[in-house]
């Protein structure tokens, strides 16, 4: 774990859901299939909050929310909000997603874990995070659990660069899953990649009820550069077109992000 807190304690990931109107999208898509499956004053755990875009926004409006990160700058982050604007809904500790036992079985009415599961490099750790995950959430809970879809990262890196249009970044990629903070030609930290059936085949395995499965920023990625270029107006149509189709498994199966919501 020492590689990923090294990477975020240096990466500002208090920006990167906002940088512009494409990588927005993936917040926009969170929140909105969030809030309609959401009870109204919920008791929420945000588990790698990062630097708290999603604990803030449900705590204004209404929730209590418990933020929990592994990297200890974005609980300093959230801590100094938290006593800055005086937020009495909002609690912040350093946690582990491994290890939950801070919390108490079926206290929160939903879990995010909306980043845990892009750096758990081990299946068996993966299953341990949805466990603990599970176990803390009350029965009929709500859980939303955030990939990095496989099928899209090796169609990006060839659009990055050539120097990835090699065989053997085929195969770390299709065959791998995952990339390693050790490696010395690591673009990212340490990082699994899922196709949406796995995500599916994980979280059947626990007998979760799927409500949700979406692309969260859907082709917007790949369309970065001409949406950042559209107008309010025009963004606005993109964003109806997004929101009709990003269930459709063609467009979750290209999706950067992925977005699995199910019920305990």
């Amino acid at each position: 774990m020492s590689g990923i807190v090294e990477y975020y304690e240096q990466y500002d990931e208090d920006v990167r859901l906002t940088t512009d109107p494409a990588r927005n999208l993936e917040f926009l898509t969170t929140v909105r299939f969030l809030e309609q499956h959401l009870p109204a004053g919920s008791r929420i755990l945000d588990l790698g909050a990062g630097a708290g875009i999603y604990t803030f926004h449900f705590a204004d409006r209404g929730h209590k929310v418990c933020a929990a990160d592994l990297t200890p700058k974005h609980i300093r982050w959230i801590q100094e909000r938290v006593d800055e604007e005086g937020y009495t809904n909002i609690e912040a500790r350093v946690a582990n997603a491994l290890d939950l036992s801070g919390y108490a079985d079926d206290s929160f009415d939903a879990v995010l874990c909306l980043g845990p599961m892009y750096h758990l490099l081990d299946p068996e750790d993966q299953r341990t995070c949805i466990c603990e995950s599970l176990r803390v959430l009350k029965p009929g809970g709500v859980i939303a659990v955030a990939y990095v879809n496989r099928l899209f990262i090796f169609p990006h890196l060839a659009n990055i660069s050539d120097n990835y249009l090699e065989d053997t970044w085929v195969r770390r990629i299709a065959e791998e899953k995952q990339i390693s903070s050790a490696d010395d030609d690591c673009f990212w930290t340490d990082a699994y990649f899922h196709t949406p059936d796995e995500i599916e085949a994980l979280l059947a395995a626990f007998e979760v009820t799927k409500l949700v499965h979406a692309g969260s920023d859907g082709v917007g990625i790949l369309l970065r550069n001409r949406l950042n270029g559209l107008s309010d107006a025009q963004f606005a149509v993109w964003k109806d077109y997004h929101f009709r189709t990003c269930t459709e498994p063609s467009i979750l199966g290209i999706s950067n992000h992925g977005l699995y919501l199910g019920r305990k």
